[in-house]
């Protein structure tokens, strides 16, 4: 785990052996003396980050640029979710994207990093018929994306497709409470776990994790819930809409960086209004072509 992760506030320093077994942070003195490149974060980092009290940050990312300045910045896991589906190829859902329209991205985000732990969504029915179909899409990613884990939605009912593709070699990140692939079966964007819900919850997350996988998503989960959830579990939980007692958090960057304009889900927080600075780059451009003040002679060749 980088050392770029933020530690609980209750969490004492780890010995010196300890913080000696961590990659170096970007830009530190450490890294620059090394010319050896930075170790990849594996599975087993973020599982040791929860047993020392560590939390860790995810975001999604779909390109070679965002992926090289959010590992930079200390992003410890990206995803390339199906999420693209809204936020890259402007569907209204997640449903119609693809595994050949997600490859290409993940492969991009793989090769623009060497450190951050990248995760691939697979999309709606690429899974669901079979444990065979499950692995077989799985191995995908892993060998035309170059990703080292995958991500699938679904509780209890998804423990086969679970086991059967980390029996194949392949970390699996799992998804429960809201699940966007099954907005309509859900009746659109509602809290899950609420009442006696939680119960079906609770089975949902101990049966992903007996299933094998590394970590459990939550979105838009109670809180106490959450929390619940994430002291139970050996492995790391990572919240999105379920508070701040799981042991990680993911948002997908065009919301966390206000590029994404409109109404936001409540769990969002827009940490910079990239929409207006793009907006007021453009307009510059633009009027300077119009009125001839772009290229400037020194912009230009004799």
């Amino acid at each position: 785990m980088p050392d770029a992760a933020h530690p609980n506030q209750n969490t004492t320093a780890t010995s010196a052996d300890a913080a000696a077994e961590q990659p170096a942070p970007y830009g530190s003195a450490q890294a620059s003396a090394s010319a050896a490149p930075p170790r990849r974060i594996r599975t087993l980092d973020l599982i040791k980050a929860k047993a020392e009290g560590r939390r860790w940050a995810m975001l999604t990312s779909y390109d070679q640029y965002t992926a090289a300045l959010f590992e930079q910045a200390g992003v410890e896991a990206l995803l390339v979710g199906d999420s693209a589906a809204n936020n890259v190829f402007g569907h209204a859902t997640t449903l119609p994207v693809t595994v050949d329209e997600l490859i290409p991205l993940a492969r991009a985000v793989a090769s623009a990093t060497n450190r951050a732990l990248i995760v691939a969504d697979l999309p709606f029915g690429s899974y669901e018929i079979s444990d065979e179909q499950a692995v077989a899409t799985a191995v995908r990613f892993m060998k035309e994306a170059g990703v080292h884990a995958v991500k699938l939605e679904g509780g209890a009912r998804m423990a086969s497709r679970i086991r059967a593709i980390t029996n194949a070699g392949i970390p699996v990140m799992a998804h429960i409470g809201f699940t966007p692939q099954a907005e309509h079966n859900l009746g659109g964007y509602k809290v899950q776990g609420r009442g006696e819900a939680g119960t079906a919850l609770l089975d949902d997350a101990r049966a992903v994790a007996a299933a094998g996988a590394f970590s459990v998503v939550m979105e838009m989960v109670p809180t106490g819930l959450a929390g619940q959830v994430t002291a139970e579990l050996k492995v790391p939980t990572v919240g999105i809409g379920a508070g701040a007692e799981t042991d990680a958090q993911v948002l997908v960057w065009q919301d966390m960086a206000g590029l994404r304009t409109g109404r936001a889900p409540r769990f969002v927080k827009r940490y910079a209004d990239l929409h207006s600075v793009l907006t007021e780059a453009v307009e510059t451009y633009v009027d300077e072509v119009k009125s001839g003040v772009f290229p400037e002679p020194e912009r230009s060749f004799d």
